[in-house]
């Protein structure tokens, strides 16, 4: 039992649902986020394709950390071209700037990953510190990306276009500093990175993680801030307490803001 229960754990994806309240009118609009794949594609239930098709999201967003191993690469691109969403949407992790070479991890050259990006941009629309406004049904929807795939790089643009609602996006939580530092309004941020700890005993996990709430949290501003347990892992195969997931988040209309 004890066995079944952690192969779940492991490789049983699960679909968080989440209803983010906004302004402005139309119909809802559905996102779809992915985070921190690491060469992984299918799982006990299926694909990722198939479990986000089965969505039908008018946005998918990809928050970094593609693949551990580079050779991974053509397969998870190829998964990609299989979801069936106009609109879809990618920012770095760090991962997209270091690699596993012979074992060891390495930082990749700015020529690898500015390949590595032209690569993912035949499938998805890469945000490096960049946005757009989208009319989705009526609500004027920004989405915007930040770029904070490794310590040091801080070239933000912070998002001023007018929209009823504001989508962001950055691979790691660390972002949600500055935005309180620089008091930058949004409705939904997506983040990723620490899957979850990815080994959780009595909800306690990795100290560097340890700070960071799972899932869902509501600020004081009134956005939310959703850190993803995401879908693949690192170092060990295993996942003890923080299922993979995929978040479909409802940004619903509730008038004019």
């Amino acid at each position: 039992m004890g066995l079944a229960w952690l192969v779940a754990e492991t490789h049983w994806l699960r679909v968080v649902r989440l209803k983010v309240p906004v302004a402005g009118r139309g119909r809802a609009v559905r996102v779809v986020q992915l985070s921190d794949l690491h060469g992984r594609t299918r799982f006990l239930n299926g694909r990722i394709s198939t479990q986000v098709n089965a969505l039908k999201p008018d946005v998918v967003c990809v928050t970094g950390d593609l693949v551990s191993h580079q050779s991974d690469l053509p397969r998870v691109l190829a998964e990609l071209r299989r979801l069936e969403c106009p609109r879809i949407y990618f920012v770095p992790g760090n991962w997209e700037r270091e690699t596993l070479a012979q074992g060891r991890k390495r930082l990749m050259t700015l020529a690898e990953t500015d390949a590595l990006l032209r690569r993912v941009s035949r499938v998805a629309r890469v945000l490096l510190n960049a946005g757009e406004v989208l009319d989705i049904g009526g609500l004027r929807l920004l989405i915007y990306g930040f770029d904070n795939s490794l310590e040091g790089l801080d070239a933000y643009h912070p998002p001023i276009q007018s929209a009823d609602a504001r989508l962001l996006l950055a691979h790691s939580p660390l972002i949600i500093q500055r935005l309180r530092s620089e008091a930058l309004p949004y409705d939904l941020l997506l983040t990723g990175d620490t899957h979850g700890g990815q080994i959780r005993v009595l909800g306690r996990t990795r100290p560097d993680v340890q700070r960071w709430h799972v899932g869902a949290e509501r600020q004081v501003r009134g956005g939310v801030f959703y850190i993803s347990r995401g879908l693949g892992t690192t170092h060990l195969p295993l996942r003890l307490g923080s299922p993979p997931e995929l978040l479909c988040a409802d940004l619903v209309p509730s008038g004019p803001g």
